[in-house]
């Protein structure tokens, strides 16, 4: 009788306990936490091999929007193994999010086109991901704008 009260206090307490630490930990890390939760599991989604990926580098970028709440962008660099399974040396992402109002959105993330880039280099331009993503979302006064 004695083991059957432990074990149903162990049936309802350690579920509890897991339950009330993720509570915890979501509300801790708040909106950028959670962007970040959700960028590393967008570009997981778009790997060839998404145990292979590694966040080489990455910061947070927020900005204000005209409706009192905010976006939040994650850049950074990530890297992964290719078909031939060698790491291909790395490609900037964007991320971005919205908050305020009590809710939060993850919008969406992109990877930088490595060829399109090699290619705009060569005619001295900005890539399109250069452009729209990146120098429109992770620019702050620490990531200057991007120049050709």
């Amino acid at each position: 009788m004695k083991i059957l009260k432990w074990l149903l206090i162990a049936l309802i307490v350690v579920p509890a306990i897991v339950v009330i630490g993720a509570y915890v930990r979501n509300k801790a890390i708040g909106p950028v936490g959670w962007a970040e939760d959700d960028t590393l599991k967008a570009l997981r989604s778009k790997m060839k091999d998404p145990d292979s990926m590694i966040v080489r580098s990455q910061y947070v970028v927020q900005k204000n929007t005209e409706s009192g709440g905010r976006y939040i962008y994650v850049c950074g660099v990530v890297d992964g193994k290719n078909s031939f399974g060698g790491y291909s040396g790395g490609a900037r992402f964007a991320s971005w999010s919205s908050s305020g109002g009590g809710h939060f959105d993850f919008l969406d993330v992109q990877i930088e086109d490595v060829q399109a880039k090699a290619t705009a280099a060569r005619v001295k331009m900005l890539s399109a991901f250069e452009s729209v993503y990146w120098n429109s979302r992770c620019v702050d006064s620490a990531h200057p704008a991007l120049t050709p």
